[in-house]
């Protein structure tokens, strides 16, 4: 759950944002991604999964979900096609619509097992987009904790140079 938005407004206000396309921006490739396009690449399912915040608070439950990897779609838009040097010095921000932001470096992204774990959900408890979660929906499933680096109602995905 987006914490801050979950804090102010309390979660079954989460539908005010709503979310069911993608911008992959920061890329050789800009790519634009509508729901059926989403779906389509979804071929990751899995559950149950228990949602906590970082505090420990129960936040949901999901039977089963359906997915897609986000290093699937950075793929997508040309990640691999960056000189080695330039992927290594990335940093990837899951932007959802109400401005929060889950942050991934490129090494963990691609080199250790929180990578694979990094979702997409596009259907959970059989539902697609599901509206209680914002539509389109990140979780970390390999986090600790998995509250929070989750985000609702996620609308973009941005890659940046690390700048010293």
């Amino acid at each position: 759950m987006n914490e801050a938005l979950s804090a102010s407004t309390g979660e079954s206000n989460v539908r005010q944002y709503q979310s069911d396309a993608l911008t992959i921006s920061g890329l050789p490739q800009t790519l634009n991604l509508d729901a059926a396009a989403l779906a389509g690449c979804a071929d990751m399912v899995g559950g149950p999964a228990t949602i906590q915040c970082y505090s420990g608070r129960h936040v949901r439950e999901v039977r089963h979900w359906r997915g897609v990897r986000v290093t699937q779609l950075l793929d997508l838009a040309g990640m691999q096609a960056l000189p080695i040097g330039r992927r290594k010095q990335s940093v990837v921000a899951v932007v959802a619509k109400d401005a929060y932001r889950c942050l991934f470096t490129w090494h963990e992204l691609y080199n250790t097992a929180v990578g694979s774990g990094v979702i997409l959900v596009v259907e959970k408890d059989g539902v697609a987009f599901d509206p209680d979660l914002g539509g389109l929906h990140l979780v970390s499933l390999r986090d600790l904790k998995l509250g929070p680096r989750q985000a609702l109602a996620v609308s973009g995905i941005e890659v940046r140079q690390w700048q010293a």
